[in-house]
């Protein structure tokens, strides 16, 4: 059966996917972070920087999604929506 999304919520949508990119994105700034201190020594790594480049990070990409998101119920509400094709699961034995 075909379905269609016609509309996101921004908020929900925007703060459960911020909470997954900062699942992957600290470790990686963790890892660049370490890297920094190992080759230029610790005046080059500052916790305070670190904290700062992933709030701002979160807050700069809560903002894109939940921007995103009101793009895209704009273009769903007037052309239509994305299309899935929905089918029931097969019954496990």
């Amino acid at each position: 059966m075909k379905k269609q999304i016609s509309f996101i919520a921004p908020g929900q949508t925007a703060k459960a996917l911020i909470l997954v990119y900062l699942t992957f994105s600290v470790p990686i700034v963790l890892l660049a972070a370490l890297i920094a201190f190992l080759q230029y020594g610790p005046l080059a790594v500052e916790m305070s920087t670190v904290l700062t480049a992933l709030l701002l990070n979160a807050i700069l990409g809560f903002v894109l999604l939940w921007i995103a998101c009101h793009s895209y119920n704009w273009v769903a509400s007037r052309f239509g929506g994305i299309e899935i094709v929905l089918s029931d699961a097969p019954e496990e034995a």
